[in-house]
């Protein structure tokens, strides 16, 4: 078979674009769902599915009436995901609001000789409303999935936790958690993968709170000169979280100490940090996004959970010299370093969100606003460095 090293996929909407989602599999196959953003057109979600063998894309599409913000797959059910987005009531006012929607789909495997029929023919699905969120004045940034039965909903200024029913269509909200600081709208949130505790950013700021006693458990007040776009939290060592900002730079936290500053900066990007991802396999790989049209995919091993067990706590900044210096002599010569793995310019527009594939991890999504999507795979090399070492 020929090699697919170095190789891309791309596929085009043809609408305009800024987010998307990896969906669970349970058969193995990278699919990833997304939304249009049109706002005087009809918008569409695209259920995207990709063959390895034949490296290419087959898609379905389903109608959604209105322009989609923000779209988020379920963790356990693959056919159910929110979607945020506005409509408008009475000519108009507008207003946002969050939905959470079932795939109803025909059988999802398709014979080998039918693939390139159903990418070329786009098969079309039909879209069922589960259930919506009352969401308050402000515009719904996102919906975060705790299970099937609790979600998480970010608004301009407040936090509301949810008890969802499916079955019935129900929904029953539990909480909330108000922005700290009026001055600034929250712009992303993620929930910790650790503990029930939800990390969100707001201005310059970053701060955390437990969710069943919504008290505050951390803070970073003014932490840069330039506001907060996104976050991530390392899936796979605790109390680690990247943030993205207007200012080009990716910044790294460790948020037991909140005062130390940032253990790591990366400035690749020569314009705003949209999206960061942590691999949910490898967590010293990391991808981000840019309004420079670029995606970047980043190593930050010595601050991984691949440092406490290769070179010892890389991450400790009391570390004396010769230690160092030992660490560096022990550490294989093909071994994963810091620094940027590569740069893949393959947009021609604001690169708006980035995610992993939730069954390969060497897989992932990147997509820009004129609506192209392209499958990337780490270069073989730092992924043979990253399996031996």
């Amino acid at each position: 078979m020929e090699s697919t090293e170095h190789r891309s996929c791309a596929y085009g909407l043809r609408h305009q674009t800024r987010c998307l989602s990896a969906i669970r599999s349970n058969d193995g196959k990278s699919r990833f769902i997304l939304g249009t953003q049109e706002l005087l057109k009809p918008n569409e979600v695209h259920l995207l599915t990709f063959d390895e063998d034949m490296f290419e894309i087959s898609t379905t599409i389903y109608t959604h009436s209105h322009e989609i913000w923000d779209i988020s797959a379920s963790k356990d059910d693959p056919d159910l995901f929110f979607t945020c987005y506005k409509q408008i009531l009475d000519g108009q006012q507008v207003q946002s609001k969050a939905s959470l929607w079932r795939m109803k789909q025909e059988q999802m495997d398709s014979e080998e000789g039918d693939l390139e029929i159903s990418h070329h023919q786009h098969p079309t699905g039909e879209l069922e409303h589960v259930l919506s969120l009352d969401v308050g004045d402000g515009t719904v940034k996102k919906v975060i999935w705790q299970d099937n039965t609790e979600v998480i909903s970010v608004e301009d200024w407040r936090i509301n936790i949810w008890d969802i029913d499916i079955n019935q269509g129900t929904v029953k909200l539990t909480g909330n958690i108000d922005t700290p600081d009026k001055s600034f709208k929250f712009t992303s949130a993620v929930m910790n993968p650790h503990a029930q505790e939800v990390v969100a950013v707001y201005g310059r700021s970053i701060q955390g709170w437990n969710l069943g006693s919504l008290k505050p458990t951390f803070a970073i007040k003014d932490s840069q000169p330039a506001l907060i776009l996104c976050v991530d939290y390392n899936p796979n060592r605790p109390f680690q979280i990247a943030t993205g900002g207007d200012d080009c730079k990716i910044r790294i936290w460790d948020i037991r100490d909140p005062t130390a500053g940032p253990i790591m900066i990366i400035q690749d990007h020569t314009h705003w940090v949209w999206s960061v991802a942590y691999n949910k396999f490898h967590d010293q790989l990391m991808l981000t996004s840019s309004s420079d049209c670029q995606v970047n995919l980043q190593s930050i091993v010595s601050i991984s959970t691949g440092a406490d067990y290769k070179y010892g706590d890389a991450s400790d900044p009391e570390q004396d010299l010769d230690d160092e210096n030992e660490i560096a002599d022990n550490i294989p010569q093909d071994a994963p370093t810091d620094g940027l793995v590569q740069a893949f310019d393959q947009h021609e527009d604001s690169v708006y969100q980035v995610a992993w594939s939730s069954v390969d991890p060497w897989l992932f999504l990147s997509l820009s606003y004129d609506g192209r999507a392209v499958m990337n795979q780490v270069p073989s090399e730092e992924k043979f460095k990253i399996i031996m070492n």
